[in-house]
């Protein structure tokens, strides 16, 4: 397996401008974060599992810029919604849907997952991943952050996601998580 050295540049598989700033916090300087052009086609993402999109996206883009991909698929996962939204997390409907889907429900608990992959070609890839338990919370909350931030309380937590901050978003978030020991590994393994 190949390894990094402190500098190196990967292409993020993504163009949305809130994950590139959010992983380049997480990583800091020790991986330069290249983002999609604006012009590269949508990786499909036609897989049940986390694991499988975010494979998907690193080959896809992978093979179409011929350098080294970090690609990530995360979801929200309900558990008294049999685990919706899940890997169709981005395609759910956002978390006003959720919060409808959740009118009455008692049990609120969820997790986020987050799994990174990072791939050097179709045989050379490694998969990192991030954990984060909580509860939906019954209204957003906060301003901060983006996607289901505003409605996820973290255990131990009585504040949203949104609420705690990007600060505490870059050192605790499943995201981080699965960053950060991606970055472990691509800067110290050799």
């Amino acid at each position: 397996m190949r390894s990094s050295v402190v500098g190196d540049e990967w292409v993020l598989a993504t163009r949305n401008p809130h994950k590139v700033a959010e992983v380049q916090a997480i990583v800091g300087e020790a991986l330069r974060l290249v983002a999609l052009p604006a012009d590269m086609p949508e990786a499909e993402e036609p897989h049940d599992s986390l694991y499988g999109n975010a494979l998907a996206k690193a080959a896809f883009y992978g093979r179409l810029v011929g350098r080294p991909v970090l690609a990530e698929d995360s979801g929200l996962f309900v558990v008294a919604l049999g685990g919706q939204p899940g890997v169709f997390s981005a395609r759910y409907g956002g978390p006003l849907r959720l919060l409808q889907a959740m009118e009455g429900v008692a049990l609120r608990r969820a997790y986020f997952v987050a799994v990174v992959v990072a791939w050097w070609s179709s045989t050379q890839y490694r998969f990192f991943t991030g954990y984060l338990p909580g509860s939906v919370a019954e209204a957003p909350r906060g301003e901060g952050g983006f996607g289901y931030d505003p409605i996820f309380l973290p255990v131990g937590e009585s504040r949203t996601v949104a609420e705690l901050g990007e600060v505490w978003k870059r050192c605790h978030s499943h995201r981080a998580q699965a960053f950060h020991k991606a970055l472990a590994h691509l800067t110290t393994a050799r």
